[in-house]
């Protein structure tokens, strides 16, 4: 392979992680509005389909703002390398660790990384397993 094609190919792997981050932590400031919007109830009481619409959209508005304007730079630095961490391991969940495997949800059962966290984000783990991995890493 010519260093042409190897420079191509990692360009596009470089965008193809690049992409994978911003999913992740589209998918963490989701999960903290869910989090937020409910503040510990079980369910939410709304007036119709269109109203729940509108309180999700108006909280998630704020959990973007929040990330943007109040993230700092050692938070941001423990998500980068969590989400890196745990690219690499749904990446090649085959060749680490079984207990490993366990805590990450056994991400080996999915073939998509958009799959595997919307998985870990229904079970209210994907930011505390992030957060876990990058303080790990440290």
């Amino acid at each position: 392979m010519n260093k042409f094609n190897q420079a191509r190919q990692k360009q596009r792997s470089d965008e193809e992680q690049a992409e994978m981050f911003a999913d992740t932590m589209d998918m963490i400031a989701r999960e903290r509005a869910v989090s937020r919007l409910f503040s510990g109830n079980k369910s939410l009481q709304v007036h119709n389909l269109s109203h729940a619409v509108n309180l999700i959209n108006e909280q998630l508005g704020h959990e973007y703002d929040n990330m943007l304007m109040n993230t700092s730079t050692e938070e941001l630095h423990v998500l980068h390398d969590g989400i890196k961490t745990l690219i690499h391991g749904w990446q090649h969940s085959n060749e680490i660790d079984t207990e490993l495997v366990k805590e990450l949800q056994n991400p080996q059962n999915f073939s998509d990384y958009q799959d595997y966290i919307k998985h870990l984000l229904r079970l209210s783990k994907l930011e505390t397993t992030i957060k876990v991995l990058g303080n790990f890493k440290q």
